[in-house]
């Protein structure tokens, strides 16, 4: 997949944009911290995903002064179709998000990875330290874009999650009573299972290949494992729903006392294990970056294998935190992509490339250059 033209209007510090990529597969944005540059690969994740790549509500991304945004891409598949995606979020009178392929109003779930994606952003870094949401978001982010059922499948978990909470509360103040939850438990164990089996499956598939990605960024780790973390070993459907109803059905009274769920995937992670020890524990900075880069890659590849299009790949202010060897690498492995890359000066492992600058709400082209 390929963007021929991007289309922004009220976006974060843009009141109108329109950039038209052309033919070369390279584009860099340069300008100062703060000028805009992440504003433009933010918005082609919101094409994406129908939501920001850095996790922000709609209503921060509006252009302060507008009550709404609209971000519009003309693309091209890898068999040459002509295609569109436009999202539309308004805030007011009543909040609400319009998503539309080709000029056809389309659900969340059919627009996402209508336009695939994968991004490397600053904060991927503390991927394996940080918090399990980010990992949990990892995961899916990438099934999103490949399954039209798991979006629509998350949302309903975590709708059943919020009521279960809210019954919880109740119950704690006196308002309702435990009989109520039953039903609720049996709900979420049905979609939480589902979520479960959607991501043991992805984590198998990019488990496959991990040591071979690791080898080729030069980290020699051929034991390396990706292993997904929850609470009960099972790997069949109804087993998972058993055992999630059943840590429901154990916990009751905990949750009850902390007006909170405790169990479910909204409580999974996944790690990365060599010689049996998470990375998070004894890799270096460096060897982390390099384990995230791998998953870079390996995600490109899923995407391509399940959607049968080449994603474009989104690279915000990485090259500062990459040592020439890891930029060259990096590239590389993305030559026959497109490639959107954002940095405060030239990469110097850069090589064909078109040039914009950013600043002041204005992004101007330069020609193509070899760097």
């Amino acid at each position: 997949m390929r963007l021929q033209r991007l289309s922004l209007e009220h976006f974060r510090s843009y009141e109108a944009l329109s950039l038209d990529f052309g033919r070369e597969n390279v584009h860099v944005f340069i300008g100062h911290n703060g000028a805009g540059k992440t504003n433009i690969l933010e918005s082609v994740s919101v094409l994406s995903l129908v939501k920001s790549f850095l996790a922000a509500e709609d209503d921060e991304a509006v252009r302060w002064d507008q009550q709404h945004f609209r971000v519009r891409a003309e693309c091209s598949s890898d068999d040459g179709t002509q295609c569109s995606a436009e999202v539309v979020s308004q805030l007011t009178p009543r909040r609400q998000k319009a998503c539309f392929v080709n000029d056809v109003r389309r659900s969340v779930g059919e627009m996402v990875g209508t336009l695939p994606s994968v991004s490397f952003l600053p904060q991927d870094l503390e991927l394996f330290t940080g918090a399990p949401a980010q990992r949990r978001a990892f995961l899916d982010r990438l099934l999103s874009q490949v399954s039209p059922e798991y979006l629509p499948l998350l949302l309903t978990y975590q709708k059943i999650l919020k009521q279960r909470n809210a019954l919880l509360k109740h119950i704690a103040q006196g308002s309702a009573e435990r009989s109520d939850l039953p039903v609720w438990d049996e709900r979420l164990a049905d979609t939480g299972a589902a979520v479960t089996v959607h991501r043991l499956e992805l984590v198998g598939v990019l488990q496959c290949t991990l040591a071979r990605e690791l080898a080729a960024l030069g980290e020699d780790w051929p034991d390396a494992q990706m292993r997904y973390e929850r609470k009960g070993d099972a790997c069949a459907l109804p087993d998972i729903r058993n055992e999630i109803l059943g840590s429901l059905q154990e916990n009751l009274s905990r949750d009850c006392m902390l007006q909170s769920t405790g169990t479910g995937p909204h409580r999974d992670d996944w790690t990365i294990l060599v010689g049996g020890r998470s990375i998070a524990t004894f890799a270096s900075r460096g060897q982390q970056r390099t384990a995230v880069l791998a998953l870079l890659e390996l995600q490109t590849s899923y995407l391509e294998l399940r959607r049968g299009e080449k994603p474009v790949v989104l690279l915000d202010d990485v090259f500062s935190e990459l040592d020439d060897a890891h930029q060259t690498a990096l590239l590389q492995s993305f030559a026959d992509h497109q490639v959107l890359i954002t940095a405060t000066h030239v990469p110097p492992a850069l090589g064909s490339a078109v040039l914009w600058h950013v600043g002041e709400g204005r992004v101007s082209r330069s020609e193509s250059v070899k760097v």
